[in-house]
């Protein structure tokens, strides 16, 4: 563990990936919270956030199919460039129109899915399968460290000063994450070029590793279904009163159980039932949907949203730890992009989610939400022996 802390490699890609998930987490909360101060509907944040998930569902693919051809280190360079410039799209377009918003999210969606399937297939290339519970939980805690600080960041710069702040903000350290590049291991996978055999299909994968069928189903069900918690945020700031601040502590309270569960994980490890761990994370997220549906608190609700991050942290570790541990050489890059179109639905989940709150309301959208992934968990823990004991 220590020999790995101090690899020069491994703490430059996991800084230079999480400089962009900050930056993109930035995206998310400035769309989120301008399209409900423009329209005051939920259904409107989850459309304007909704559609950057139709092109992630194709652009994760392309990470795959580019990996398996090209550098990866000059897939991620190129991307990282991209998302920069999609943040420069801010200071020339009116992003306070609501149509506006619609352009700027589905352009982001474009680029968005490229660099997590690289990056995965790098790590385990370069580092193998032993250390990836270690490695998973130390990515996971950069990355939640800026679940909790970047909504705070977000709330003060916006409250205080321009937008053109926070977005120069988010520019600086896409800037920073791709001169990290050049300290990223070498890219050692062997390139598709002409032998088409030498990667697995899709379509086999699916059909040989049941692991991976049912992960893959159980992860989609619950990023459209069990994620219309962040969808009605800004409409319970509103409703307390607390405004861009109280919407930016919200967050800030979830990024932070999920940053404290995962240093938790980064020293207990995941169990070695990573489906059970699944299940119970699972379920913690979603008594507190159901809690957090029904709070007349403040700081209840700041309270539950924390309890909520650290299962999710769980989640996350575990999830992700599940779909490498299935990878081999001949489809690691098709199974991280798998696992990648899977978690990222959750853009798609919160369309679902706005529209049912549209439809019914806030706490029946919730409580949806928070039943939503046990009839496939029960079907697929039945159905599939290999998964039971993973």
């Amino acid at each position: 563990m220590n020999s790995l802390l101090k690899n020069k490699n491994l703490n430059a890609l996991v800084l230079s990936k999480n400089l962009v998930q900050y930056a993109l987490q930035m995206r998310v909360l400035f769309f989120s919270w301008l399209a409900y101060e423009i329209t005051q509907k939920d259904l409107w944040v989850g459309i304007v956030l909704g559609v950057g998930s139709t092109p992630i569902l194709l652009s994760s693919y392309l990470g795959s199919y580019f990996s398996e051809r090209y550098n990866i280190n000059k897939i991620m360079f190129y991307s990282y460039l991209v998302i920069l410039l999609m943040f420069g799209l801010f200071f020339i377009i009116d992003y306070e129109n609501i149509y506006n918003l619609l352009i700027l999210s589905f352009l982001f969606g474009i680029i968005m899915g490229v660099p997590s399937p690289p990056f995965w297939t790098i790590v385990i290339n370069t580092f193998g399968k032993n250390n990836l519970s270690w490695i998973n939980s130390y990515f996971y805690s950069f990355q939640f460290f800026g679940e909790m600080i970047i909504p705070l960041i977000f709330a003060f710069l916006i409250a205080n000063f321009s937008s053109n702040y926070f977005i120069s903000f988010a520019c600086c350290i896409i800037i920073i994450a791709t001169f990290l590049i050049y300290y990223f291991p070498k890219d050692s996978q062997i390139k598709n070029h002409k032998d088409k055999n030498i990667y697995d299909s899709f379509s086999k994968i699916l059909k040989q590793n049941p692991v991976i069928f049912w992960m893959s189903i159980i992860v989609s069900i619950q990023s459209i279904f069990g994620v219309t918690i962040f969808i009605v945020l800004p409409q319970y700031a509103n409703n307390f009163g607390v405004g861009a601040t109280g919407f930016g502590i919200f967050f800030s309270a979830n990024g932070a159980g999920i940053f404290l569960g995962t240093i938790f994980s980064f020293y207990t490890g995941i169990y070695r039932s990573k489906i059970l761990v699944l299940v119970i994370s699972t379920i913690g997220w979603d008594l507190g949907q159901i809690i957090f549906a029904f709070s007349t608190n403040y700081y209840l609700s700041i309270i539950v949203l924390f309890l909520m991050g650290f299962s999710a942290a769980y989640w996350v570790v575990a999830a992700n730890l599940i779909f490498q541990n299935e990878t081999t050489d001949k489809d690691r890059n098709k199974i991280m992009a798998l696992f990648q179109f899977v978690s990222q639905l959750f853009f798609l989940g919160w369309l679902v989610g706005g529209l049912i709150s549209n439809v019914t309301n806030a706490q029946i959208a919730l409580i949806i939400s928070g039943l939503s992934s046990y009839p496939i968990f029960i079907i697929a823990i039945i159905s599939s022996k290999k998964l039971r004991i993973v």
